[in-house]
């Protein structure tokens, strides 16, 4: 072999341009941004022709945010079709697109993950016009661009891409052949290469240098020289040159076939060949004796690295850590971590370095890793450096790392001052990938260390199963609350567990047979929110009974007003509101039952849109009507809330009876906006809630729903000033309901600004929070009104 490697001469490097495809810019992303290297894997398959180290280190080094180097990402040059100037022009915009996103990714982290990758190749799917250059881009994306994503399903993801693609119609020449036979590589899969020269030759596809290098590569990593040799013999009668790749390859091999004698020989054979062996050589021999466990001639190889002014880079080194790491001697990392440098672009590689190893079972080594950048970042400390890790973090929830080892790495992070609350971050990454088990199992470390346990914390793994109706996921998630001493709430119960149930008799049965308390206060509210949605009989029967106990019509408003706009069952809501105005069990604190239930009718009137209130104007003048005979009356400052409601809807005719319900004695200021007002009603409300709200930030409790309350009762007398320097001051402990009921006194008070900065504030708050019908219509009215509708939805 060493005739046969000695005779072999190699041409020139000469790194060509990109090929420009028609109908694509040149500016933008550059291609080459896209590297194909690989942790532990990238040697054997590199294709590179290096003559000078200088050549290597100018091609190689220009990307230093990822891990292993950079490669060109090479563009296929596209044949000319009958499909027409309109296909190729979108195939490549959606190839700048693509390509753009993913460049933005690796400059960013150095890697792509894998729900970018889908994202990309299901959009590709969607338009039907597949071409070769985006089949090239997401083939070559399947490698160690995806740190995060285990090497079997990396390899499952290429074959399913090409399959895919090729059923789509897309032309796959010697180059997609290369590049999936670099995934493979990368990937250490395991395939026959005579299978694969079979396939190209089926496909009528002629096998070019790369492809041969490649498969060289691929018999070396399995340790297969006698396969190896035939290549370079087919090679040597092609009068192929003989690169820097094959040679690398070859060190990897005989170090593999148990010969590391001949595999150290390859350096001296390349010199005698006229090649200087370069960074990659000296790597590729590091890893032979790295997967042996032979400090002794690793650092003996280091310094011969040095001595021929042979610069090996910190990525070089993470390389060697990981072969160590994966062969089994995890020891003699410390090691080698202390020869690092930490150069530039440290962080983003030694990143992906972790995950490789957390994503291989090596999340020990990846760990003593993590705990090496703080060092680096010492002179330049911020917030995001006191909680170090979490992408570390959530990739050992992801990868289903044991409890055992999640709660030591939390417990060091936190006992170094390296994470502020490693352990509540954990959680949120086990609750949001909808890890059951792993979840309790980090909640009973928080009991165990007196942190508090919140029921909303259970929501996530509670979502999907109400969805499902699965009453025995929901009741699993159920009990594991009570294990800890959890309670459901009233949102718990509401919006989490009864849903999940097809009757309220059903779900009081099994909650009682699970052990839950059901004469809870949670559990009654829920029981009556579900009641006032679906039967507003069946809820006048519960509210009447004498043993009902009190509860505040605060706590079911909004679903009372729900039943009241579905049902057409008029008696029932007149019996409810009558009950209501003269029941105090419904109406705590400061207020009065005739003003919680006249704040009621005005949010009645607020939550529907003009068109609900057309619909239904015969079936609320009736409503009026009625509660007027009943002697049911609401305070000036309610009525003018009303009545702006239906002048802005356009249906003024249901004033005159709404006006009906004010007391004879306050009509006649009605009519004159300057005459006094007694502070009655939402006047006398604000300023006892106002009391309230400086009370509870004295004693540091939560203000959202007090300041909700409050929000909601300026509403009604159209106070948008005063409402707004609530919102100013205590903009923290805004919640969605307060938040909507500001916009939409906004959209009535036409002021356009306000209301957009208010959705914009909440958006960035909770982007899973939408408005209700009503109120995006009266939103988009007033942006219309003002000519503002473009662009802002």
């Amino acid at each position: 072999m060493a005739a046969l490697l000695r005779s072999a001469r190699l041409v020139k490097f000469s790194p060509s341009g990109l090929l420009h495809i028609t109908g694509t810019k040149r500016t933008g992303p550059a291609l080459s941004r896209l590297y194909s290297g690989a942790l532990g894997g990238r040697r054997p398959g590199a294709c590179s022709q290096q003559t000078y180290p200088a050549v290597e280190n100018t091609f190689s080094r220009v990307w230093p945010y990822a891990v292993g180097g950079v490669r060109t990402y090479a563009v296929v040059t596209e044949q000319k079709d009958d499909s027409g100037l309109a296909v190729r022009s979108k195939q490549a915009q959606q190839f700048d697109w693509a390509l753009a996103k993913l460049d933005s990714s690796v400059r960013r982290t150095g890697r792509i993950t894998k729900t970018l990758l889908l994202r990309i190749f299901h959009d590709i799917c969607r338009t039907g016009y597949p071409s070769g250059n985006q089949a090239l881009l997401l083939l070559r994306s399947c490698g160690t661009l995806l740190p995060e994503v285990p090497l079997e399903e990396r390899t499952e993801l290429a074959h399913r891409i090409w399959e895919k693609l090729q059923e789509l119609g897309a032309l796959y020449d010697v180059s997609h052949y290369n590049a999936l036979l670099k995934v493979y590589l990368q990937n250490e899969f395991k395939f026959s290469p005579t299978d694969f020269l079979a396939k190209m030759e089926a496909a009528k596809v002629q096998p070019n240098r790369v492809t041969y290098q490649r498969l060289i590569a691929a018999y070396c990593q399995n340790g297969d020289i006698e396969g190896a040799s035939t290549i370079l013999g087919f090679m040597k009668s092609k009068d192929l040159p003989i690169t820097e790749a094959v040679f690398n390859s070859l060190v990897t091999g005989h170090a593999r076939a148990g010969d590391i004698e001949s595999a150290k020989n390859i350096l001296s054979v390349m010199r005698g060949a006229g090649i200087e062996p370069g960074p990659e050589t000296y790597v590729a021999l590091l890893n032979a004796y790295a997967e042996k466990g032979d400090m002794e001639s690793l650092k003996q190889t280091l310094e011969a690295a040095e001595s021929a002014d042979c610069s090996l880079m910190d990525r070089d080194i993470m390389e060697v850590i990981f072969t160590l790491a994966k062969a089994g001697y995890q020891q003699n990392v410390p090691e080698m971590v202390e020869r690092m440098r930490h150069e530039r672009g440290y962080v983003p590689d030694a990143m992906n370095l972790c995950l490789t190893l957390a994503t291989q079972g090596q999340e020990d080594t990846g760990f003593h890793i993590l705990k090496t950048f703080p060092m680096l970042q010492a002179d330049d400390l911020n917030a995001e450096s006191s909680n170090l890790g979490n992408f570390f973090l959530r990739h050992c929830v992801n990868m289903d790392t044991t409890i055992e080892k999640i709660s030591h790495y939390c417990k060091e992070l936190q006992e170094s001052k390296l994470h502020t609350s490693p352990l509540q971050f954990t959680l949120s990454c086990a609750l949001e990938a909808k890890k059951t088990g792993l979840s309790f199992e980090l909640m009973k470390i928080l009991k165990e260390q007196d942190l508090p346990i919140r029921p909303h914390y259970f929501w996530p793994l509670l979502t999907q199963h109400v969805k499902d109706s699965n009453t025995d996921g929901v009741m699993e998630v159920v009990k594991g609350m009570l294990d800890l001493g959890v309670s459901p709430d009233i949102e718990t119960f509401s919006s989490y567990i009864l849903p999940a149930f097809p009757n309220i008799d059903t779900a009081h049965q099994t909650l009682k047979d699970a052990g839950v308390p059901l004469e809870s206060e949670g559990f009654l509210c829920s029981e009556v929110r579900l009641v006032a949605v679906h039967n507003l009989a069946e809820l006048h029967t519960m509210l009447s009974d004498p043993s009902f106990p009190p509860l505040d019509l605060g706590v079911f408003r909004g679903s009372l007003i729900t039943g009241f706009r579905k049902s057409a069952d008029l008696k029932s809501m007149v019996k409810i509101t009558e009950l209501l105005y003269k029941d105090e069990r419904f109406s705590k604190g400061n207020s009065k039952p005739a003003e919680a239930t006249s704040f009621f009718l005005y949010n009645l009137i607020d939550s529907m849109s003009a068109e609900d209130v057309q619909a239904q104007e015969d079936k609320l003048r009736e409503y009026f009507n009625q509660l007027q005979t009943q002697n049911i009356s609401i305070p000036v400052n309610i009525y003018r809330g009303i009545r702006n409601l239906l002048e802005s809807y356009h249906i003024p005719e249901l004033i005159k009876d709404v006006i009906t319900l004010v007391d004879p004695k306050d009509r006649a200021s009605i009519g004159s906006m300057s005459a006094p007002l007694r502070v009655t009603g939402t006047e006398g409300k604000v300023m006892a809630l106002e009391k309230k709200l400086a009370e509870l930030k004295e004693e540091k409790k939560p203000l959202g729903p007090t300041l909700k309350q409050i929000i909601q009762a300026l509403c009604a007398e159209e106070n948008l000033q005063r409402a707004l320097e609530l919102k100013q001051q205590h903009e923290e402990e805004m919640t969605a309901g307060a938040y909507a009921s500001l916009i939409n006194l906004c959209c009535r008070h036409d002021n356009v600004e306000e209301a957009l900065n208010l959705k914009r504030e909440l958006s960035r708050k909770d982007s899973s929070v939408a408005l209700d019908a009503s109120k995006y219509i009266a939103l988009v009215k007033t942006l219309s009104k003002n000519d503002r509708v473009e662009g802002k939805f």
